[in-house]
């Protein structure tokens, strides 16, 4: 069996509902619509990952899982250096500094690879009820597939199947 994304009332990807079918009969999801920023303030612009398809990565540093998948989506990144491949973590902490001392601590003994998209959701913006949520984007910037809780390896396919 496998995930495939449904769509609530709500028209927000991040809302949307996760449920397990066998046939792909799902509501399309709405485009990418990320509002962040990164560490140094700067506005995290859609076309940094255009014309490339990416996994889009909502995390919390309070969240176990979330940071256990960090790893593994660092060392994908590395897989695909040479694809039109993005990775965009973006977290959710309410509080910023949460957010900046995790980096920096991370930062004392790991590089972050070429390519990694670090950014913040703006405030404003709602958390998603269920964390971590795995985004698949397409390089016209349409959210194709959306996975809740832990890293799905269909997420990794995904992204194979839609490289040029």
């Amino acid at each position: 069996m496998k995930y495939l994304p449904v769509l609530t009332l709500s028209a927000s990807v991040l809302f949307a509902s996760t449920t397990l079918a066998q046939a792909p009969t799902a509501a399309p999801l709405p485009p990418l619509d990320l509002q962040a920023f990164g560490m140094n303030g700067e506005r995290f612009m859609q076309d940094q990952i255009k014309g490339k398809v990416a996994i889009v990565f909502f995390w919390a540093t309070s969240c176990a899982v979330c940071r256990d998948s960090l790893p593994e989506l660092r060392a994908n990144l590395a897989g695909w250096r040479n694809k039109p491949f993005a990775l965009v973590t973006v977290n959710v902490d309410r509080n910023v500094n949460d957010w900046l001392s995790y980096e920096r601590i991370l930062g004392q003994t790991q590089t972050p690879p070429e390519g990694l998209i670090m950014v913040r959701q703006d405030d404003a913006k709602p958390v998603p009820p269920k964390l971590p949520l795995t985004l698949l984007v397409d390089a016209k910037g349409k959210v194709v597939a959306r996975y809740e809780g832990r890293l799905a390896p269909e997420a990794w396919d995904g992204v194979a199947d839609l490289m040029p």
